[in-house]
């Protein structure tokens, strides 16, 4: 059996709207609750839990995205670095023709029929041959290390540094690795039809091509030191 406190003639009564004891006061969460919002937490009370953050937001996850300009920029700067390759190509293909033996008109009899006038060049036939074939690996190459290789473990190929910007995994914010930017390469392809997917990026909320959406990337500008 509780006995009762005993009771104090002079004692006030509690004022209109104060905390009954073992209550919180008014305006105070109870102890484990969330405080209201904009009221910070007091001792001994929980605080609110954070609110979760939009994956896209004003500004995105993992720097500004890059304009399409720039990214058609960095785009030249590395077809200008394939063009190491070209010249070889080019001068393969001028020497090739020239000794490719010439057809002219033969007289036969009443008739004209066309035939060679000479046999040719065939030693200036396998330079030209092999200075073409050696271009184009060379071009070849240039572009898998640059755009897959490099690329894919910083980032950023030629281009793109040239240009400050930035290849990443929408999710990770990382470089994407030199097989997944072969591949990306590779479904560059669906961009070259009508040039529509090159163009996506103008009107995208990710500024992504269909390669982009396909293999999850985005490109962002780099923060400048």
């Amino acid at each position: 059996m509780t006995q009762q406190p005993p009771h104090d003639p002079f004692a006030h009564p509690p004022a209109p709207g104060a905390a009954k004891p073992g209550q919180p006061a008014p305006g105070h969460p109870a102890p484990g609750q969330p405080a209201p919002a904009g009221h910070a937490a007091p001792a001994g009370y929980a605080a609110s839990p954070p609110v979760p953050r939009q994956p896209w937001g004003p500004r995105e996850p993992w720097g500004p995205l890059a304009g399409w300009g720039t990214r058609v920029l960095a785009s030249l700067v590395d077809g200008a670095l394939q063009l190491i390759g070209g010249i070889p190509y080019v001068v393969g293909l001028v020497l090739f023709l020239v000794g490719v033996p010439k057809p002219g008109l033969h007289s036969t009899g009443s008739q004209l029929e066309t035939a060679p006038t000479d046999t040719g060049n065939t030693g200036l036939m396998v330079v030209g041959g092999v200075l073409v074939v050696l271009g184009f690996l060379v071009s070849l190459g240039i572009q898998i290390w640059n755009r897959s290789i490099k690329q894919g473990r910083t980032g950023q190929s030629i281009g793109k540094k040239v240009m400050g910007i930035r290849l990443v995994d929408e999710h990770t914010g990382q470089p994407i690795g030199a097989g997944m930017a072969f591949v990306r390469e590779l479904a560059h392809t669906l961009d070259g039809a009508v040039y529509i997917g090159y163009l996506w990026p103008l009107w995208d909320d990710k500024r992504q091509t269909f390669a982009d959406k396909i293999l999850n990337t985005v490109v962002v500008e780099v923060p400048r030191a």
